[in-house]
């Protein structure tokens, strides 16, 4: 199912694909939704990515996943992992009080108001991946026109008022800006000692918001962090921005995405994730495997469809993952350090 696309064009071409899968659409809106997964299949398998289609992810957090959802309280802090890596997002502060009440004390309730919470969705996913894609640049990273023009070369509104993106975008900023990420390992030397490296690093260290009156336009910069961009450097996987556009609105999607392209190049043999061990790395959200299942089983073709080269099966008790082409192939990334295949 995953490779189905992927395995008819290999097979008829582009125009005798596109007729078959059409007939296998039951509405016209099915129709046009399995169409627009051969187009871009076939466009992600028979043209490099330019220079503009090149991002990056740290390594780590393509193993591991952001909230899907808003968390119940803001001053939560977020634990996936991912066998001997975890990944630990603790919320930072914001003070927002009048500045006639900043010269007191703040009260427990204000105290736990002026947390901002982690960040989580899709569009914090996208928010990340453009920081890092820049960071591989440079420390200092652009926001307002550069985000918004990213989003949009993703095919999404970037649009004002109570409802549009830019409230939700500049929220996400926020949160990433203010959350301390702790990178955690545990490796077993020759002797069978457990060793456990902690790394505490804020992906930014500064962060300037300007909007205007209306509140309609935004501009920003921000300023990765020296420790986070020095690793980000030494660990980046690079993406392909038109799979990234086509999964640019689910973020269990994106995950999974970004999981493949750092695993399956890497792999010498094959490997089975079961849906728990995948429940605690990337659907912790969700109360039963069955439901993680059922959601990933809905969302894998799009993923195949954005990663055409990944070879992975949906079984009864997990994810087949079979050694792969790279989402994006190394010459391609020439001119970055990339993350090294084990």
């Amino acid at each position: 199912m995953a490779r189905h696309i992927a395995g008819q064009l290999e097979l008829y071409g582009l125009e005798e694909t596109r007729r078959r899968v059409a007939a296998e659409g039951a509405t016209g809106r099915e129709r046009e939704r399995l169409l627009q997964r051969v187009d871009v299949t076939h466009s992600l398998m028979t043209e490099l990515p330019g220079a503009d289609d090149l991002s990056f992810l740290h390594s780590g957090l393509c193993q591991t996943c952001l909230p899907h959802s808003r968390p119940a309280s803001n001053i939560a802090v977020w634990r996936r992992s991912s066998g001997r890596f975890s990944l630990i997002v603790s919320p930072g502060v914001v003070d927002e009080a009048p500045p006639a009440a900043r010269g007191r004390q703040p009260t427990p309730a204000e105290i736990e108001r002026m947390y901002v919470g982690v960040p989580y969705g899709s569009k914090a996913r996208l928010i990340l991946i453009h920081l890092q894609t820049e960071g591989m640049r440079s420390r200092t990273v652009s926001l307002g026109p550069t985000l918004s023009a990213f989003l949009r070369s993703l095919g999404l509104p970037v649009s004002g008022g109570p409802r549009g993106s830019i409230r939700a975008i500049r929220e996400q900023s926020l949160r990433i800006a203010r959350c301390t990420f702790t990178m955690q390992w545990t490796d077993t030397d020759a002797d069978g000692a457990e060793r456990t490296l902690i790394s505490d690093s804020k992906i930014v260290d500064g962060l300037e918001l300007w909007r205007s009156a209306k509140g309609e336009d935004w501009t920003g910069t921000v300023e990765l962090g020296a420790r986070f961009h020095e690793h980000l450097r030494e660990h980046a996987v690079p993406l392909d921005r038109r799979g990234i556009a086509h999964l640019s609105g689910n973020s269990l999607g994106l995950d999974l995405y970004a999981l493949f392209a750092y695993r399956l190049p890497r792999l010498s043999r094959d490997v089975h994730l079961r849906w728990a061990h995948l429940q605690a790395q990337l659907g912790a959200e969700l109360k039963e495997t069955k439901e993680l299942a059922r959601r990933v089983r809905e969302v894998m073709p799009d993923v195949a469809t954005a990663y055409p080269h990944a070879n992975v099966e949906v079984t009864a008790t997990g994810l087949l993952l079979k050694p792969s082409k790279a989402a994006v192939p190394k010459a391609t990334a020439r001119g970055f350090r990339l993350v090294a295949p084990a």
